[in-house]
């Protein structure tokens, strides 16, 4: 009878464990998104939107405290001849600075931000979007990085 209980015991620890690296496993894994910005007090589409490479997925990542990582195809901007790229957001009060990969020219450039809170999720309503602020750091010295005020959609890709 006692061999029982511990046969039947180990059996359950072994179901429970497996259970809880399924779930963690599937926690952490990457979901196909659409990424759209738009102008603040408008449904136009943001100029940050030209540093998006459409031909490429955005993906989002929900990390095990909760946070999500957002890795963004990225490519050049041009604004007024000067040329620079998509560096990262601030949300509220709060700046999410991205980590580049990649290269721009043979278009494998990747923006990788990480700690976006849950919120990020809006769906693809512009009226529903989250206001962001879009850094976009320029290549000369002279302009430093540049702000643009926008709202950001992310939404899951079905």
């Amino acid at each position: 009878m006692k061999n029982t209980f511990k046969r039947s015991g180990a059996a359950l620890i072994s179901l429970v464990l497996l259970l809880v690296l399924a779930v963690s496993a599937g926690a952490a894994s990457s979901q196909n998104v659409g990424v759209k910005f738009w102008k603040e007090r408008s449904d136009k589409e943001s100029m940050a939107n030209s540093g998006i490479d459409p031909d490429r997925t955005a993906t989002l990542t929900r990390q095990a405290n909760g946070t999500y990582t957002l890795t963004l195809p990225v490519m050049q901007v041009s604004k007024l001849g000067v040329t620079g790229y998509l560096s990262g957001l601030t949300i509220g009060d709060v700046t999410y600075d991205g980590t580049l990969t990649g290269d721009f020219n043979k278009a494998t450039a990747v923006l990788t931000i990480k700690n976006l809170p849950a919120s990020v999720l809006t769906g693809s309503d512009s009226n529903k979007a989250l206001a962001v602020t879009c850094s976009i750091k320029m290549d000369t010295i002279l302009l430093g990085d540049i702000s643009t005020s926008a709202k950001m959609s992310i939404w899951v890709e079905r």
